[in-house]
């Protein structure tokens, strides 16, 4: 039995060496096409490419690291835009397909909560890798990867539809009172879109200004006046405080951004 010990490594000195040297403990059939390559936002740590003959760009950290993401996708920015020249440029030793979007991988001991927060966001095809550094009897050095699963973005909440929040209203009156409304304010011009909830918000000339839900036997409307301030919820459960609210609020708004 061979005994190891777990090591740190310094990054530029140690780390990076140790994977251009073993590529294949982060992943099978990948070759690695330059280290250090200079771009428009500092030297990129390892550029490869993969089986398929796609770019893979791996950003390393020998710690755990807020910027870890951000950095790296500035470098795979610049590598998706310079893809055509980087395949031209390693054209005689690999074989890379410039019309095949760039893998982006980050290799690390550990990573933060807010990387692998923000990683399940990200548009490209990301992986993070954890490695831990060992040493030997000998004082050979070794590494080993694994894959850390950061899961996926939730399912956004179904937004109910507007004839399912009319179901909320228990009095049949405000509830034709309601639909009136909408109907009015839709020959208007403006545009409703039912939201979260209950709510439904109310947009003009690309400027939302309302928000409106039902409630039980009456429903609530809370606008923004032209100063940029929001009136506060008002409580509206027949046509007369409707029609003031619309005098007061709404109308004042609507000509407000036809004027502009």
């Amino acid at each position: 039995m061979i005994k190891v010990k777990p090591i740190e490594l310094r990054e530029r000195d140690e780390l990076e060496p140790l994977l251009v040297a073993n590529p294949e403990v982060i992943e099978q059939g990948l070759q690695i096409v330059c280290h250090q390559l200079m771009t428009d936002s500092g030297p990129l740590d390892i550029l490869a490419v993969d089986d398929e003959g796609t770019l893979v760009v791996i950003e390393l950290k020998n710690e755990a690291a807020e910027e870890h993401l951000d950095q790296s996708l500035r470098y795979y920015d610049w590598c998706r835009q310079n893809i055509s020249w980087i395949s031209k440029a390693y054209s005689n030793s690999y074989n890379i397909n410039p019309n095949s979007a760039p893998r982006l991988m980050l290799v690390a001991p550990s990573f933060t909560d807010t990387v692998k927060r923000i990683s399940k966001y990200v548009g490209v095809e990301l992986r993070l890798i954890q490695y831990q550094a060992f040493e030997d009897e000998k004082g050979e050095r070794g590494i080993f990867c694994n894959e850390i699963d950061y899961g996926q973005p939730p399912v956004p909440p179904e937004i109910p539809t507007i004839e399912k929040k009319l179901e909320y209203f228990q009095d049949g009156k405000v509830r034709d009172l309601f639909k009136s409304v909408l109907e009015e304010l839709q020959a208007k011009q403006i545009e409703i879109k039912p939201i979260h909830g209950l709510w439904i918000s109310f947009w003009y000339k690309g400027k939302r200004f309302m928000y409106m839900g039902p409630k039980r036997s009456f429903f609530v409307a809370e606008v923004l006046t032209p100063g940029g301030n929001w009136t506060g919820r008002t409580r509206i459960s027949n046509r007369k405080e409707w029609e003031a609210l619309f005098e007061e609020h709404i109308k004042a708004f609507i000509e407000y951004l036809d004027k502009l």
